[in-house]
């Protein structure tokens, strides 16, 4: 009777984890580092340029990094922003692009930037993949 109670006890448990949804599949939770075009396309940011859906989403992509301890630290520099390996005249430039044209934007922090683009992106970075149609297989399966 005891393992019968605890059996119950252990499904009903398992059951109320899997939400109220009924489905027992989770969403993956948003990766600290990486904005992608499924979240910026499932929320309200789409509407607008990435610079707002970046502030709305991901915010602390525009944080000083913890590493920066005083004005003359190397990461503070500003961020950074690149579409794909061409750098942007700076983070103003995020108002010119849509939302919608982004694959995802991933940032990198000042030692990761540095590392990848040299000493002028060591305030962090923001590299941004441009959403291309024309690189999307068609339904018969051509590109």
């Amino acid at each position: 009777m005891r393992i019968r109670a605890f059996a119950l006890v252990v499904v009903a448990t398992a059951t109320a984890c899997t939400g109220a949804g009924g489905t027992g599949r989770r969403m993956p939770s948003p990766e600290r580092n990486l904005l992608t075009r499924e979240e910026i396309m499932n929320s309200n940011a789409w509407q607008g340029d990435l610079y707002q859906a970046i502030r709305s989403l991901r915010p602390n992509f525009f944080m000083t990094p913890a590493s920066v301890h005083s004005s003359g630290s190397s990461s503070s520099m500003p961020l950074a922003v690149y579409i794909g390996r061409i750098r942007q005249a700076g983070v103003e430039s995020l108002r010119t692009i849509a939302a919608t044209s982004v694959v995802q934007v991933r940032y990198l922090d000042p030692t990761a930037s540095q590392n990848e683009f040299g000493p002028m992106a060591s305030g962090g970075a923001l590299v941004i993949t441009l959403y291309d149609p024309s690189k999307i297989p068609n339904a018969i399966g051509e590109f």
